[in-house]
Parts: C-alpha cells; sequence; structure tokens
C-alpha cells in the first residue's frame, strides 16, 4: 500500500482532515533513546485503514489537529506493545492516546507468549514475514532511506487485520472486555509519574542501607533524578547506581574519595563538589526499606496465588503469566499485610472473579 510522508504543518493539518473520523488509528514511533532521559522522537506511523501517513516531526510545529485526535475517545488507538510509545508521546505531545488496544496484550489472550512481537504475530495469524533489519536504525539521521520508511510504515499497516483478528478470536471465548480492561491498566501503570523523592526506592540493593546511610541515599538519588530530567540525561550517565549506592555508604568527603568509590573524573568534574556539597546538608531521616520478601508468610502467599493461577490457568486456558506475574504478587501482599494503599488488580476487574476465592 502508498504512504504519504508528512513533513510540514499543512501536509499535517490536510491528512488530520481525513482521518479526524475514522472509528481507529494504528498508531507507532521510532525514536533514538541511548544517552538521554527523554525518549527523542524521529518518526511517527499513522494508519486508519485507508490513508497511511509517516509523519516526519523534525519541521512540524502546529500539532493541535492531531492531538485533537489522539484524545478523542471515541477513536481506538491501535498499538503494539505500547509502553515505550506512551512516553514517547507523554513527553513530546503531553498526553497519552486514548483509548489505547494493545495487540501484545490481545494476543497473550489467545495463549500467545506474553511478549509476543510484532512479526511474529504477523506471521502467525496474517502469514506474512516482515523485515526487521532496521530495528536497530538511526531514526533522527536525515534523510530517510525507502528502506527506513518501507519498514516504519509496515509497523502500522498490518495492526489493522492483526487486531481485527484477535478481537473476532477474543469475542468468540468471551475474554474480550478482559483483554481491553488489561490494556486500561497497562496504560494506567505505565502512565504513573516517578515522585523524584521515590527515586532510592528503583536503585538496587538500595534495602541494604540504614539510618544514616539511606538518608544520604534518599538526598542523593533525588538529586541525580531531579538533574537527569532537567538536563535530558540517562539517569546513569550523571553517575551510575552501583558508585552512587557507594556514596551513600561511605559519605566521602574530598574528591579523591569519589574516585576511589567509582566516579569518573568527567563526572567528578561535573558534580564531585556538588555531591560533597550534598553530603553535608542535614541528612533526613527515612524509614527502612522493607522488601517485600521479608513480609510474614511471603513465601506462603506467594505458593498459594500461583497454585491458584495453576488452577485457573487449567480451568479458563488462559496462561499462568498473564493470570499472574511477580508484581502483582507484592502487590498483593503487601495490601494484604499493611491493610493500606489502593485494592490490588488481583481484586479488581477481569481478575476478581477468578481469584477473589482465594484471596478473601
Amino acid at each position: 500500500m502508498s504512504y504519504q510522508l508528512i513533513v510540514s504543518n499543512d501536509q499535517l493539518a490536510d491528512y488530520c482532515s481525513k482521518i479526524e473520523n475514522s472509528s481507529a488509528l494504528a498508531l507507532d514511533t521510532e525514536f533514538v533513546r541511548t544517552r538521554t532521559f527523554y525518549p527523542h522522537l524521529g518518526l511517527l506511523q499513522v494508519f486508519n485503514g485507508e490513508h497511511a501517513a509517516l509523519i516526519d516531526p523534525i519541521n512540524i510545529t502546529d500539532w493541535q489537529a492531531f492531538l485533537a485526535i489522539l484524545n478523542n475517545p471515541t477513536i481506538e488507538k491501535y498499538f503494539h506493545s505500547c509502553s515505550e510509545d506512551i512516553e514517547v508521546f507523554s513527553y513530546h505531545f503531553g498526553c497519552v492516546p486514548t483509548p489505547i488496544v494493545d495487540s501484545q496484550i490481545l494476543a497473550s489472550f489467545l495463549d500467545n507468549p506474553l511478549s509476543s512481537g510484532y512479526a511474529s504475530l504477523v506471521k502467525k495469524y496474517l502469514e506474512v514475514e516482515l523485515d526487521k533489519s532496521e530495528t536497530r536504525t538511526d531514526w533522527l539521521q536525515r534523510p530517510l532511506t525507502e528502506k527506513q520508511c518501507k519498514y516504519a510504515i509496515n509497523d502500522v499497516l498490518y495492526l489493522f487485520p492483526l487486531i481485527n483478528i484477535l478481537k473476532s478470536q477474543l469475542s468468540t471465548n468471551h475474554y474480550l472486555q478482559a483483554a481491553y480492561q488489561e490494556c486500561q491498566m497497562v496504560v494506567a501503570h505505565k502512565s504513573e509519574l516517578m515522585d523524584p523523592n521515590d527515586a532510592y526506592l528503583n536503585i538496587k540493593n538500595s534495602w541494604q542501607l540504614k539510618g544514616k546511610s539511606l538518608g544520604q541515599l534518599y538526598k542523593l538519588a533525588s538529586w541525580r533524578y531531579r538533574l537527569a530530567k532537567e538536563h535530558d540525561i540517562a539517569i546513569n550517565f550523571v553517575v551510575h547506581e552501583e558508585v552512587l549506592l557507594k556514596i551513600a555508604r561511605y559519605s566521602p568527603t574530598s574528591l579523591g574519595e569519589l574516585d576511589k568509590l567509582g566516579m569518573k573524573g568527567k563526572e567528578i568534574r561535573l558534580y564531585g563538589q556538588i555531591i560533597l556539597d550534598l553530603l553535608s546538608t542535614p541528612i533526613p531521616e527515612v524509614q527502612p526499606i522493607r522488601r517485600v520478601n521479608s513480609y510474614p508468610d511471603y513465601k506462603k502467599i506467594t505458593s498459594e496465588l500461583k497454585q491458584a493461577a495453576l488452577t485457573i490457568s487449567s480451568q479458563t486456558g488462559l496462561s499462568e503469566d498473564l493470570l499472574l506475574s511477580r508484581r502483582l504478587i507484592n502487590q498483593y501482599i503487601k495490601w494484604k499485610i499493611d491493610k493500606k494503599g489502593n485494592t490490588p488488580a488481583l481484586l479488581i476487574g477481569w481478575r476478581k472473579p477468578l481469584f477473589e476465592q482465594y484471596c478473601l
């Protein structure tokens, strides 16, 4: 199928007038994110079942008509594995397209692996072999080659027939609404914003620190996160988390000590004195990090939930991996024992009637 390459505001406005009344849009993004905090958009692929387009964002400044379509709740937005795309749209457009239907999630309700690739599903359901040789290409480099463009547009051209087949099969086995609910849950989870003051919780082995050391890590991690976000630097390219943990543990008082703890010369020149000054400020009192596997009966509850998932899987045909993940287990156990927080995902939506007899 032919496609339009859009490079100007006028071309985008004209294209939007053609697709603004669509029932659904297939969307994908190509971006680069190597040493940056944010993904840098290189190309947008759009297809409404009739009009296909590659939108080159480099020189486009007026996105108003396109944003109106993204935010139109009557137009379904088809994606495959939307997690990274959500970040792209959030950063570049300040919104998450709504509502999102994800072919990877729909396929997982039909005995496909949770992480099924787009090419594998297209081959399985449409018997089409896709060329994936441009996966690692630099999407910020211009001009784009014909091979790059063909690769990119294929990522949306087959989403329509693929999702139509998945929807049809899910309607037959009565899991279409459950799959839609799972799409909404995943989008909501991926749309959550990090609180800089919680950045220390995401550092590997941060639970090992207590007292003064944990307070230092709290300050350092928050500072690193804010700086990375403000200056668009990949967070570990500020100071690697392993080094940050050592700094928090040993509270160095000189640039030489920072060097011995693993900070690189450039990092010391840029941030060394800032870190030393930060370490000398009052230390906040931070509660020790409680690892979820230290909760009472953690192993017992985990084993019971896994057995429940096995039973439910045999009854429904849904995979155990879809029914239950480590994140869902940990979320449930924290809620059950701490007696606070939002109701866990195992007890809401489509999972509730399946798991409630095992959880309550």
